[in-house]
């Protein structure tokens, strides 16, 4: 049986299918709050690796809801240039619009790859 909607932790010690997993970071602000984030996509772009995010418990809300059908409800996503275990917030909003441009550049041609298939 699949777990479509378990978080698997670092101590997981069960057979999943890995397709369902959610990898999640818990982050740390500035004023030492943590957090947990669900990894959503990574890319490398301009030779920089960016991890887009959001948080943990907005993503299980979601996945637990009848929301995944209503187009008017949206995840808070995050960007995340990642440096090894640094995670920084990517705060240049034009390179955030240009990295967006990106991934759905990248979606519309997997998209057009799978209707030639």
């Amino acid at each position: 049986m699949a777990h479509e909607d378990h978080v698997h932790g670092p101590n997981c010690d069960h057979d999943h299918d890995d397709a369902n997993e959610i990898e999640v970071v818990e982050l740390e602000d500035e004023n030492g709050e943590k957090e947990e984030f669900a990894i959503l996509e990574e890319v490398d772009f301009e030779g920089r690796h960016f991890a887009i995010m959001a948080p943990l418990a907005e993503v299980q809300a979601y996945s637990d809801s009848d929301k995944a059908d209503d187009s008017d409800e949206q995840l808070t996503i995050e960007i995340f240039e990642v440096k090894g275990d640094d995670f920084t917030i990517l705060e240049d909003e034009d390179f955030a619009h240009k990295l967006l441009a990106h991934l759905d550049e990248m979606s519309a041609k997997l998209e057009e790859e799978e209707g030639k298939a």
